[in-house]
């Protein structure tokens, strides 16, 4: 699976807080279908078609899938 950033502000939310290295290698564990590594999982409500990922304990990358490729739309801090 490969994994793709929808747009420059989820780039932008990650350096800020200095997320770049660690979301590239949970980015890593996806594209080898190492989906426990991160926790990847549905996310509620389930109809939605939304899908998150750990990055570290506080932070998740939430996305779509666009056919084989995963889309992160969001980064979302898991704690608030």
């Amino acid at each position: 699976m490969n994994v793709y950033e929808l747009d420059k502000q989820v780039l932008d939310y990650l350096q800020k807080r200095n997320l770049i290295s660690r979301y590239k290698k949970a980015k890593e564990y996806l594209k080898k279908d190492q989906l426990k590594a991160v926790q990847f999982k549905k996310r509620k409500p389930y109809t939605e078609g939304k899908y998150y990922f750990r990055i570290t304990r506080k932070y998740r990358a939430i996305g779509v899938f666009d056919g084989e490729d995963f889309i992160v739309t969001d980064i979302s801090d898991h704690q608030e």
